[in-house]
């Protein structure tokens, strides 16, 4: 009888062929624009509609933009602006390439004015 475990095949060495390893470096396709900064454009654009909406009722109407707070249709208008500002916005982020050409996109530095200006006709209508 042959025992098992002493019984040894000659094995001829394969040699594989050898791959080169290739370094791979993966970046990023664009910087990531952060919620913050959508966040940021979205209340600058939604700011830039109601200075200009806002003053032009308060000429138009005489209502100042602290008393068009209280009807329904400048609220409607409100909503209906601040809705295309996040609209046009989302459009942006999926067009721009990185965070400079959204910013020049988006007027987020006049949108920060107008933030202010609005902020300001609000404090100064309550006085």
């Amino acid at each position: 009888m042959i025992n098992a475990l002493t019984l040894r095949t000659p094995m001829a060495k394969i040699r594989t062929p050898q791959r080169r390893r290739r370094r791979v470096i993966t970046r990023a396709s664009r910087e990531e624009i952060t919620p913050a900064k959508m966040i940021e454009a979205v209340s600058g654009k939604s700011a830039i509609y109601g200075v200009i909406l806002g003053t032009a009722n308060w000429v138009a109407g005489d209502i100042n933009p602290l008393q068009q707070l209280h009807y329904a249709e400048f609220i409607g208008l409100a909503v209906f602006c601040s809705s295309l500002s996040a609209i046009s916005v989302d459009r942006s982020v999926e067009r721009c390439q990185n965070i400079r050409e959204f910013e020049e996109m988006t007027y987020l530095k006049s949108g920060r004015v107008a933030m202010m200006i609005f902020a300001a006709t609000i404090f100064g209508c309550s006085l």
